[in-house]
């Protein structure tokens, strides 16, 4: 991304305004110097994208820097946007119509045959492009990248834009019908599989040996990763549909549940080591500290799904489970890592800290979102947000809606 930021003005804007927010953000006192200098480069990379996503520009659109501008965009809102998400859910729709926009032919991926993979484009640039041209590794993986941001603010009620119109183009007829998948997590997949090689297509001969068996041994939690983004996607949709049409969506539950035992089957023995992982193993290995991180993220969805279908009923054999491995691993994660925040166990950390009883879970749930939140104002939204609804909940001993809840305060999202 950086290296597509020194030729390429619109993203290099969005590194400069994050970096600006970033540092301003760890500062005892905001200052009003950094902050117009955040507001000045992210006002010059949106004009700049406008101009590049202008419909005239139809035939030089360079998909590898609209893309990359437009996630740095999307991580620029998710942690430093407005109360309402109204400028992260204006990007997500804008990826959406970007993707539309390509008729479906932009996702017509390779098939998975020994070498085939080599023929495909690392990059594409804007005069390299042709109207058959497939996504190059690159933008397939930022395009990843945004998807699991959608499927977060998804669930926050205001995302799922990119996912749906991702899943439409997945499960489309592309030209080659032997191409054609009708199930969602199988396509999911293999939007994942067919950028899995990016880095050491990136760094050619040079990619050290060490980092080219790190990636082959963190594929399989990563892709765990890639599938809970499309679970927390159908959850989300599930929640519209039970304010929508109760009945249908009765219905429709038994299909999410579903595609959440058919990934937990499909990822059953990484669950497995990570339940066997012992405080005395600590995160020097990769491998174990993301499977720390991204396990308990399919727990968490767990914990969402049954929090929708099964709010007014007591914890059962899986909840409890689902917490438990929740706990266990984002303890171990501290114990190593010690105030050094790992973010991407926020939501879990959020959807445990509302459904445990044990107040010595959320009390440690709740420092650690006390170092969270200076990191950025969503982590300090949700910070506010447990304080007020874990002493309403213990009150009036029922579950809160959660959505409902953050439509009427303020929104945030949680990766």
């Amino acid at each position: 991304m950086f290296k597509t930021g020194q030729t390429e003005p619109m993203v290099m804007h969005m590194i400069v305004a994050v970096g600006h927010q970033e540092m301003d953000f760890r500062r005892p006192q905001s200052s009003t110097t950094a902050q117009q200098a955040s507001s000045h480069h992210y006002g010059s990379a949106l004009g700049l994208m406008a101009d590049a996503v202008e419909p005239s520009n139809e035939s030089t659109k360079d998909l590898d820097t609209i893309l990359t501008a437009l996630w740095l965009m999307l991580v620029y809102e998710q942690q430093f946007g407005d109360e309402k998400c109204r400028a992260y859910l204006s990007h997500l729709q804008g990826v959406a119509s970007l993707l539309q926009s390509q008729s479906g032919t932009l996702l017509q991926l390779p098939p998975h045959k020994l070498g085939a993979q080599g023929k495909s484009p690392l990059a594409l640039r804007a005069d390299q492009s042709t109207q058959d041209s497939k996504i190059s590794i690159y933008a397939a993986r930022v395009l990843i990248w945004i998807v699991l941001l959608d499927a977060a603010a998804a669930t926050s009620g205001v995302g799922g834009d990119v996912n749906e119109a991702i899943l439409t183009m997945l499960l489309s007829s592309p030209t080659d019908s032997q191409l054609r998948s009708k199930d969602p997590i199988k396509a999911v997949a293999r939007l994942h599989h067919y950028s899995n090689s990016l880095y050491r297509l990136a760094w050619g001969d040079a990619y050290p040996q060490s980092e080219l068996v790190d990636d082959v041994e963190n594929r399989n939690v990563y892709a765990l990763l890639g599938h809970c983004a499309y679970l927390r996607f159908l959850t989300a949709q599930l929640a519209t549909l039970y304010l929508e049409d109760p009945t249908s969506a009765i219905n429709q539950a038994h299909e999410v549940e579903y595609s959440i035992d058919e990934v937990g089957d499909l990822f059953r023995e990484l669950m497995e080591v990570a339940h066997e992982l012992s405080l005395e193993t600590n995160n020097n290995h990769r491998l174990v500290a993301n499977m720390r991180a991204i396990v308990p993220m399919y727990y968490a969805i767990i914990l969402d799904f049954k929090r929708l279908t099964a709010s007014e009923e007591t914890l059962d054999e899986r909840q409890h489970h689902a917490l438990q491995e929740i706990m266990n691993l984002s303890f171990q994660d501290y114990t190593h890592g010690g105030d050094s925040p790992n973010l991407r166990l926020a939501w879990p950390l959020f959807m445990a800290a509302l459904e445990t009883q044990d107040m010595m879970h959320q009390k440690f749930i709740v420092e650690r979102f006390e170092t969270f939140r200076l990191y950025g104002k969503n982590y300090e939204r949700a910070h506010r947000f447990l304080l007020t609804a874990i002493p309403k909940q213990r009150h009036s001993g029922k579950r809160i809606n959660i959505r409902a809840q953050m439509q009427q305060g303020d929104l945030f999202v949680l990766g």
